[in-house]
């Protein structure tokens, strides 16, 4: 009965490390200089999704990946992407692009909402040579909800 207890007690402390790790180790990992540019929305990263908010999260994560792969003109990428425009690519800039996206929360309320990622972004000219760079830039992504599904209406990285 000990040693039952005991199993179950290691297990429950596994299971929380796993839960609440994620969000400790994003919030260490940028918490300078982001706490203090992002104030206190910065703990916001500490939010445990709900299944359905993960779920919802990874829907917008999808258009969030089809912004940062988007290579054309300005005007088709702000027509298609709103807010997310900022992490398309002009033909001007680049012909081929790599990004890396990672999901650290979100929270999803009646009409508004939240959503924070990583990217590193790198695009490449003719030549592949680099033409532009970002990496390891965390994002917070202002949410509300239209009768289309869920938008993403403002975005804030630290410059």
């Amino acid at each position: 009965m000990k040693k039952k207890i005991i199993c179950i007690t290691i297990i429950g402390i596994m299971l929380l490390v796993c839960i609440f790790g994620r969000g400790i180790y994003f919030y260490g990992k940028y918490s300078v200089p982001n706490e203090k540019y992002f104030g206190s929305q910065y703990k916001e990263i500490l939010h445990i999704m709900s299944f359905q908010d993960k779920k919802q999260a990874n829907e917008i994560m999808e258009i969030v990946a089809d912004a940062f792969s988007f290579i054309g003109n300005k005007e088709d990428a702000d027509s298609s992407y709103g807010e997310l425009s900022r992490y398309c690519i002009t033909e001007e800039d680049a012909v081929i692009e790599e990004h890396d996206l990672k999901l650290v929360t979100a929270d999803f309320n009646k009409n508004k909402g939240y959503l924070w990622f990583v990217y590193n972004q790198e695009a490449f000219d003719n030549n592949n040579q680099t033409t532009m760079g970002s990496r390891d830039i965390l994002v917070r992504a202002t949410l509300e909800k239209t009768n289309q599904g869920w938008i993403v209406v403002d975005t804030k990285e630290h410059p």
